[in-house]
């Protein structure tokens, strides 16, 4: 069980003439992939053997999708990076992961060869424009005789606690979990799914790579987030698919000249990365007729956990019930199991469940309670198994000795007709432990007294905002998460 071999029997297959990408316009089919890969496999395979790591550190672009995949054609082990990465965040990871080869562009090379000297593992650094462009045959080169449970890439974390940990992901997980997300989305060969979400981020890179073309379908590569150029490649390509953060999905609610025509070629949005306001979902419902589907995943599990099934029920406010493979469950903090409706920790079992933390076995340890992987999120199960999240278990806010679930403030935030963004943090204080604060960006002024008393209107008192903060733009990381760390 071997992603790229998967992929490769697509384009010696009767689908080999399907087209596998689009990038600006021009379009690759999976025959065409493949040699491509093999360029990428040629360069490589002086310098890597398997089980060698390697990092790739480039943007959304066909080199990412080539790369990736030569990689693994070798038995290497990918370890997708983002580019816009300090001298400091790649000499920690390169190190953490014993990279010894690293992918990357021209432009970053001088950064490169600087980062190398600090990192004695790191032997090889390439620039794909230095890679041969003579066509290879697809039989150049014979892939190593995998197993299911080799790894396959290793995913950091984005470090919320301290450094960043590599979650090792194998073959199997990837596998199993596009297998159970392509029933859950009714994939097939005629999806075109939009890549808008940077391809090194595991949600970008399982969705919108992996499962698209483990299942021969196409990737629209989009190198770069720009809200009026996503709704125009959208109409051009007649996109059927696409995969976001909230945040991206606000930015489009927030276009003016744009209808639901636009998006007709659209059947089913899938939302992800953090939790979409229900105040946004059903205005992107109600004004572009979009069908919002919110799932539910870390990098730690390849990543998709839960989704609302494409054509079956979708309750809003939820990120749906257990993939077919997957079960979730709810612990209280003794570890045992709660009841309906109760809140708890949400763990997972499933075979999408990393192998473990590279390197780090105490870390690995402790991020399992008897078999179960404990996700860090707190939540409650309806009747019907639907899993609703509440927040991060580090983000609760304990004010006065009460629990204070920052996402219920957001939510009655959002329904301001001049708030645009919203995030609740919890502040120190003496008195009460912790005070609650918004900080807000808003599209006019509007008086901190008129916010506290539209909060009084839908809130206990003490979830009230104690204090509230204008400004001009939410911090938030590459695939568009606000960082409530950053504002704590």
């Amino acid at each position: 069980m071997n992603i790229y071999n998967m992929i490769e029997s697509i384009a010696n297959s009767r689908q080999s003439k399907n087209i596998a990408y689009v990038y600006e316009g021009v379009s690759s089919t999976y025959d065409e992939l493949i040699l491509q890969t093999n360029r990428f496999a040629k360069e490589l395979n002086r310098n890597i053997n398997k089980d060698d790591k390697v990092a790739i550190l480039l943007g959304n672009s066909p080199e990412f999708i080539q790369a990736y995949l030569a990689v693994l054609k070798l038995g290497a082990i990918a370890i997708p990076l983002n580019p816009a990465f300090t001298e400091h965040e790649l000499i920690y990871i390169l190190n953490d992961a014993n990279v010894k080869l690293v992918i990357t562009k021209e432009d970053q090379q001088d950064k490169l060869l600087s980062v190398k000297s600090s990192c004695p593992i790191c032997e090889h650094v390439i620039a794909i424009e230095q890679v041969d462009q003579q066509i290879i045959s697809n039989d150049s080169y014979i892939s190593p005789i995998l197993s299911e449970n080799d790894p396959a890439v290793i995913l950091y974390t984005s470090g919320t606690t301290g450094n960043p940990k590599g979650a090792v992901i194998t073959h199997r997980n990837i596998i199993e979990n596009m297998n159970d997300f392509s029933s859950m989305i009714d994939l097939d060969e005629s999806d075109k799914m939009i890549a808008v979400l940077p391809m090194f981020h595991s949600f970008c890179l399982t969705i919108c790579v992996n499962m698209i073309l483990l299942n021969g379908a196409t990737t629209i590569i989009v190198p770069k987030f720009n809200p009026i150029e996503l709704v125009d490649i959208i109409k051009k390509e007649k996109a059927t698919l696409i995969a976001a953060v909230p945040t991206i999905y606000n930015y489009i609610n927030q276009l003016s000249n744009v209808s639901s025509v636009d998006f007709t070629s659209l059947r089913a949005c899938i939302s992800g990365g953090s939790s979409i306001p229900i105040e946004l979902l059903q205005l992107l419902q109600d004004k572009f007729k979009l069908n919002m589907l919110e799932g539910y995943g870390l990098s730690e599990t390849s990543p998709v956990l839960t989704f609302n099934p494409y054509g079956g029920l979708c309750k809003p406010g939820s990120v749906g019930v257990d993939l077919p493979s997957v079960k979730t469950k709810i612990l209280n903090e003794k570890g045992e199991e709660v009841l309906v409706g109760e809140i708890g920790e949400v763990v997972a079992k499933g075979p999408n469940v990393m192998m473990g933390y590279y390197n780090k076995i105490e870390e690995t340890e402790k991020a399992f309670t008897n078999g179960w992987f404990k996700t860090g999120d707190l939540g409650k199960k309806d009747e019907d198994g639907y899993l609703f999240l509440l927040d991060r278990k580090k983000d609760v806010i304990i004010t006065n000795g009460y629990n204070v679930y920052p996402r219920e403030i957001e939510e009655q935030l959002y329904k301001h007709p001049n708030i645009i963004e919203a995030a609740v943090v919890g502040k120190p204080d003496l008195v009460v432990g912790e005070i609650v604060c918004a900080y807000l960006v808003v599209n006019q002024e509007i008086k901190e007294v008129e916010i506290k008393n539209f909060c009084q209107k839908y809130l206990i008192h003490y979830k009230v905002p104690k204090q509230i903060y204008f400004i001009n733009e939410l911090p938030k990381n590459s695939t568009g998460k606000i960082l409530k760390r950053n504002l704590r």
